[in-house]
């Protein structure tokens, strides 16, 4: 793609691009103020371009967003890589709208009606058109907006050949795409990247964990430790609570009902010993029938004695004496048997009630021991759910703990990645698909300073990939001021970005470059070199390059000032008057 023609429906210099080399020359004419040349519009041409090319616009920033813009339309004719011209309208009072024109022919004047193709298409979606449009087979990964900054080089690109000013923001975001312009795959690049970034995450991760719980990895058994105990005492609180619970359940327990109870057993405890006095001569009688049998010597001399006082009134025989004595024995040791069983079975069931009376008994004074028995139960309850919150917090720790571990296996295996994406990247810087750019980077550099120079791609300690561009003598170079110093850094700059489109001059790619400032605080030997080479390279690779300059700056040789053809000139400005300026009014 080519720069064709820029035009606007205001005041504004329509701008006519030539094929190959072209000059924005603005001619001072009041020295005292080339310090404020920039005001004529040599670089606001840039943000115009970019404009047109679907740059953002921020309302606050952008110099388009001045209130002298308002109303302002621009158009922007451009060449594409398969010979059709493309149309582009964008409108400052309504940046997020574009239209575009496809045409087989170049405009001869400026035109603001046309049937368009599309017309006043959304923002992204316009982006993504000329995408299509442009239809690189460079960097197929990457949009077109990512690298035209590159090729629209202002005073603010020159800081750093790699890292353009708009690239501020992480490696990621810019580092593959160089590796890629470069002739490497910057997919190797984002992998790592993305590698480490998950690293850093999980380390994050696990740093939030441990100053959250504040314990360290090695302490996972001894929490587990004192989870078995937390664990042990719930246990036990929970066994002595279990003896409250009907007491949880009816809060109504007095002393009026443990009085009842004391009745009930002085009753019972009466009973019992009556039937247990019962009982024990019941059995007393039964031993003494048992062991104590009617004596018949003693039955002999008692009758003997009998008959001899009641010798009248007794005239039973001996016989039938001990026939109705044991008859007598008998029938009194079955009835004292029964009854001493009966005896047994009430006094057996007494005890039983006795028993369960005085363990309720037991169980309610357990509770009116103390006048604050209620708070005992409540206490034990705290201390259950302290004691419970304690084991959350302990298996908390623990969960987390082996999170950690979790995230460290993950650590593990990410740094085995991230070796093996190191070595992966080594290799392939090994290759050196950069030497043909770092080539005719050098080649750049020496036929116009006289001195050889580098582009260099290596890995740091961490195994990134890092870009530097530096002199082969510095010393050469750095014996010079500051502002030579950043001459010198722009030359490295500006041989970049053309020594990438000589790369890729046979592929559908950017086809042009604008470079500010190109020949400001040089010596005249070098400016001369440098415009001999910039027109043989347009010439050899059909490249068209952009330099702005202003008078001043243009060389000697033999004692004239090199003038540049007017067909190399695309823009005029001058200092005169505003009809001299860009926008031709003063903003």
């Amino acid at each position: 793609m080519k720069l064709s023609r820029i035009y606007a429906n205001k005041k504004f210099k329509t701008v006519k691009f030539n094929e190959g080399f072209n000059a924005v020359l603005a001619t001072i004419h009041d020295v005292s103020k080339k310090k404020d040349t920039h005001n004529l519009g040599k670089t606001s041409l840039i943000y115009v371009i970019d404009f047109l090319l679907l740059g953002k616009f921020d309302k606050r920033r952008h110099l388009l967003s001045n209130s002298k813009f308002s109303g302002y339309q621009f158009y922007g004719e451009f060449v594409l890589n398969n010979g059709e011209y493309l149309i582009i309208h964008r409108a400052v009072d309504l940046p997020t709208k574009v239209s575009f024109k496809r045409r087989n022919t170049r405009l001869k004047e400026n035109q603001l009606k046309f049937n368009w193709d599309y017309q006043e298409l959304p923002f992204n979606q316009a982006k993504h058109l000329l995408n299509e449009y442009l239809r690189f087979d460079v960097l197929p990964n990457w949009i077109y907006r990512q690298s035209i900054t590159y090729f629209l080089r202002t005073q603010k690109d020159f800081g750093d050949v790699f890292q353009l000013n708009k690239f501020k923001g992480q490696h990621k975001d810019w580092k593959p795409l160089v590796f890629d312009l470069l002739g490497f795959n910057g997919e190797l690049i984002k992998e790592k990247a993305n590698l480490e970034e998950n690293k850093s995450e999980i380390n994050e991760r696990i740093k939030t964990i441990k100053s959250e719980i504040n314990v360290d990895l090695s302490e996972r058994d001894k929490l587990l430790g004192l989870l078995d105990i937390k664990q042990g005492e719930i246990a036990k609180l929970s066994k002595s609570l279990d003896r409250f619970n009907f007491f949880e359940k009816d809060k109504n327990i007095n002393e009026d009902l443990i009085r009842k109870l004391d009745f009930e057993l002085q009753q019972l405890n009466a009973h019992r010993y009556t039937l247990s006095s019962e009982l024990e001569k019941t059995n007393t009688s039964i031993q003494s029938i048992e062991e104590d049998g009617l004596s018949f010597g003693d039955l002999e001399r008692l009758f003997n004695e009998t008959e001899i006082y009641f010798e009248r009134q007794l005239r039973k025989e001996f016989s039938e004496l001990v026939a109705f004595n044991r008859s007598i024995s008998e029938e009194r040791l079955r009835f004292l048997k029964i009854n001493a069983s009966e005896l047994s079975k009430e006094l057996k069931a007494v005890n039983v009630q006795i028993k369960s009376l005085e363990e309720e008994k037991s169980a309610l004074l357990s509770f009116l021991v103390e006048k604050d028995s209620y708070q005992k139960f409540k206490s034990y309850q705290q201390d259950l759910a302290k004691t419970a919150s304690d084991v959350d917090r302990l298996q908390d720790k623990i969960k987390y703990l082996d999170q950690v571990q979790q995230y460290e296996e993950k650590l593990d295996s990410i740094d085995k990645k991230i070796k093996k994406q190191t070595e992966v990247l080594r290799k392939a810087i090994a290759n050196r698909k950069h030497a043909e750019v770092n080539k005719q980077f050098d080649h750049i550099i020496f036929d116009v300073l006289h001195t050889h120079a580098l582009l260099i791609v290596n890995q740091n300690k961490q195994g990134n990939v890092e870009f530097n561009a530096e002199y082969q003598n510095p010393a050469d170079l750095l014996e010079t001021s500051q502002s030579k110093g950043f001459t010198y850094k722009k030359f490295l700059c500006m041989a970049f970005d053309l020594s990438i489109l000589m790369k890729y001059s046979k592929n559908s790619f950017y086809k042009f470059v604008y470079h500010d400032g190109a020949l400001e605080a040089i010596d005249d030997r070098r400016k001369i070199n440098y415009l001999n080479k910039i027109k043989e390279i347009c010439e050899d690779y059909k490249i068209q390059y952009v330099l702005t300059s202003i008078d001043s700056d243009l060389p000697y040789e033999d004692g004239q000032r090199v003038a540049f053809q007017n067909d190399e000139i695309c823009l005029e400005l001058h200092d005169k008057d505003d009809s001299g300026k860009l926008f031709m009014m003063s903003f």
